[in-house]
């Protein structure tokens, strides 16, 4: 069969490379609905993509010279499907960072020279080459309990990934923090959305990655730091409460305590996204690069907030009284020990293939790296109800 060139992605064409990538969408539904649920049939299957990426050599040294910065490139789904003129570039933090010619993190965005393209009703994803997690699952795991106590967390699938005819590797795929994703939360999707950058704090020029008619000049974080500093703890609450989508704060704050992500918002100001819903005109945090949790399963439960709203909620009796009843919930609700380790099997079971097939040794190695979760996790749930038993009497 003629390889398909998929330039602008209708629905009867999105269903075509369902088809071609393994996945299937039941019934018969309205166009768009099997538009909106694209991307749900991708991050449920279970499947790990063949994606090839290719450049021409001004692309590639483009990318040698400036690697942020978006150049054209074309992208292949199996060896059938093929998407034209796709913007790329490189992406990565100190720790995970590589260069094009290495296993590269990339950022793919759909429509960037083509306005109506889409890949599984996708705009913007990223393709991570998860060296700082051996398990290539971090981040699926716990994305899954942040969108079970209601807070915004990318979905995540994977991949192997090639570059320019050279295998690179596995990845994982996970969706961008962009317009597409913020209209599966929130009723508008014009707020503004904010990328907290590294180290950075809310009452500093964090970067303005997207709006549509909603405040200017950063006076909805601005208006959250003044909150944030008020001297009396009961008003601040009441204040905080008022701009902030409180509730899922706190789960936000919770989950990232129970899973230690120690390099996220609350304990470091650091991989955090902000949206303001102008609907509502409430704030809320998203987590981001969640590839380093679990690293002490006996981490107390209130712990050093460094993040300044975490830190100005937490120390109210107001704050900390829900808090503390949200972390309950967590444990309660997120961590179900029968569910979690038929999770850790059957991603295992993905991942192990995927790394055989690649590496036999990695393959080999790859549950040892697994098994490590496998303690830690029921270790964590353990040492927070116990700890949970001293703060709340």
């Amino acid at each position: 069969m003629a390889e398909r060139i998929v330039t602008k992605l209708s629905p009867c064409l999105l269903l075509l490379v369902l088809g071609h990538a393994g996945l299937a969408v039941a019934g018969e539904k309205k166009a768009d609905a099997r538009v909106a649920d694209a991307s749900a049939e991708l991050f449920n299957s279970g499947k790990v993509l063949q994606i090839s990426i290719e450049l021409g050599n001004k692309e590639l040294d483009a990318l040698r010279r400036e690697p942020r910065k978006y150049v054209k490139a074309t992208l292949k789904l199996g060896d059938k499907i093929v998407y034209k003129d796709v913007g790329v570039h490189v992406k990565g933090a100190a720790g995970s960072f590589r260069h094009i010619d290495d296993k590269a993190s990339l950022t793919i965005n759909m429509d960037k020279f083509d306005q109506e393209q889409l890949f599984f009703g996708l705009d913007k994803f990223h393709l991570a080459n998860s060296l700082q997690d051996a398990t290539y699952i971090q981040e699926l795991i716990c994305g899954e309990w942040f969108r079970a106590m209601g807070v915004p967390a990318a979905r995540v699938a994977h991949a192997v990934v090639t570059i320019n005819g050279r295998r690179r590797g596995l990845y994982y795929l996970k969706e961008g923090y962009d317009r597409v994703f913020l209209k599966r939360w929130f009723k508008n999707a014009d707020g503004n959305l904010y990328d907290g950058g590294f180290l950075r704090e809310i009452d500093q020029p964090l970067q303005l990655l997207s709006t549509r008619k909603d405040v200017n000049n950063h006076a909805d974080l601005k208006a959250l730091a003044a909150a944030a500093r008020e001297g009396n703890p009961q008003v601040r609450c009441q204040k905080l409460d008022k701009l902030l989508d409180l509730d899922q704060f706190l789960g936000y704050m919770a989950l990232q305590v129970f899973t230690w992500d120690w390099d996220g918002y609350p304990m470091n100001r650091n991989n955090y996204r902000i949206y303001h819903d102008p609907v509502r005109d409430k704030i809320t945090f998203f987590p981001s690069g969640m590839d380093q949790m679990f690293g002490d399963p006996n981490g107390p439960a209130l712990p050093v907030f460094q993040g300044f709203v975490s830190r100005a909620l937490i120390e109210t009796p107001e704050g900390k009284k829900r808090y503390l009843a949200k972390m309950q919930e967590v444990v309660q609700k997120v961590y179900q020990p029968k569910q979690t380790q038929a999770r850790l099997d059957e991603l295992q079971t993905r991942v192990q293939a995927a790394l055989t097939e690649l590496d036999k040794n990695a393959g080999r190695d790859y549950p040892h790296h697994v098994n490590r979760l496998r303690q830690a996790i029921p270790q964590r749930a353990k040492s927070i109800e116990e700890q949970l038993k001293r703060l709340m009497k």
